[in-house]
């Protein structure tokens, strides 16, 4: 007895086989004996199809084996389509919303959205576990009543309120692009800015505290506090940068010909920045008496964050 039939759009061999791997997965009707599975392609050449039907094993329930197969398939597939199809569901609807200006510009847009879908960070997971979850009973709920799922009409007629959310994140993978992007041209700015700017002091000391704090120091080090910065520079500031802006402004305006940055956290988003702004005008110390202050510093720090 034949239980479905599914229909999905052929993408090449390996999806097909992920696909089916994500059907058949150690908890399946399937993997346990109870249903078999057949895939052939279709006979006009749209795609793959699988049937699924009950091996009529001796003692097993028919019904049940129906509902097991049903909870197998919802599953899987709600696990394929935000695991493996998502991104490329994003990437059309991007195509669809956006005039790109070249393929380099829609590859930063689509590498901004897969981030975002792919959980990295806490939030992102849990989003990701809402979407497979809404999937998931949608799927459940259509199999209850039909026999035969064409996958890619289902996401395209079915997960409406899915698809909004992608154009969503779609949107803020855009205002992200350009974010960065105008970040970039400010850095450039500042960086053909201070390439051409005279030195005005022979040395400063930057002295860098957790993430955001910084105490700055002449060749004795002997704190200095730095003149304000007039003109396109601060007003440059002032609109495009954030946290970052009071150093960098502080530096621009000492124009030091060397700035020797003490930290613990040579890794910080921040130190890129002053590094790239500054090039070879910078050098990281890691291992002076500051330093070495800086680490004992951090480390209880540290330690209660890990043991938390």
């Amino acid at each position: 007895m034949d239980f479905f039939s599914l229909h999905m759009a052929t993408r090449g061999l390996p999806t097909e086989r992920r696909f089916l791997d994500y059907i058949c997965d150690e908890e399946s009707a399937v993997h346990k004996g109870a249903a078999r599975i057949k895939t052939h392609y279709a006979p006009d050449g749209s795609g793959l199809l699988v049937v699924l039907s009950a091996t009529g094993k001796e003692g097993t329930n028919t019904d049940e084996v129906r509902r097991q197969v049903i909870e197998d398939l919802a599953r899987g597939i709600s696990r394929f389509i935000v695991e493996v199809k998502e991104v490329e569901l994003a990437g059309e609807e991007a195509s669809k919303r956006y005039r790109f200006s070249s393929r380099e510009e829609e590859e930063a847009v689509a590498g901004f959205c897969a981030k975002m879908l792919s959980g990295e960070e806490e939030g992102d997971r849990a989003a990701q576990r809402y979407r497979m979850n809404e999937i998931r009973t949608a799927l459940a709920s259509y199999l209850e009543e039909a026999r035969y799922l064409d996958i890619d009409g289902f996401i395209e007629f079915r997960l409406k309120a899915y698809k909004d959310k992608l154009r969503e994140m779609v949107d803020l993978a855009m205002e992200e692009y350009l974010l960065d992007q105008q970040y970039e041209e400010f850095i450039h700015l500042l960086q053909y800015f201070v390439h051409f700017q005279e030195p005005l002091t022979q040395l400063v000391h930057l002295i860098h505290k957790d993430d955001q704090e910084f105490g700055i120091y002449n060749e004795q080090f002997a704190k200095i506090t730095p003149p304000s910065v007039g003109g396109v520079i601060a007003q440059m500031a002032d609109q495009e940068m954030e946290m970052e802006d009071m150093v960098v402004s502080a530096l621009i305006s000492l124009s030091p010909q060397r700035i020797h940055i003490h930290t613990s956290r040579p890794e910080a988003q921040i130190i890129a920045t002053i590094t790239r702004i500054f090039g070879e005008r910078v050098q990281l110390c890691l291992q002076c008496a500051h330093c070495i202050s800086l680490s004992k510093e951090s480390r209880p720090k540290n330690q209660e964050t890990s043991g938390s």
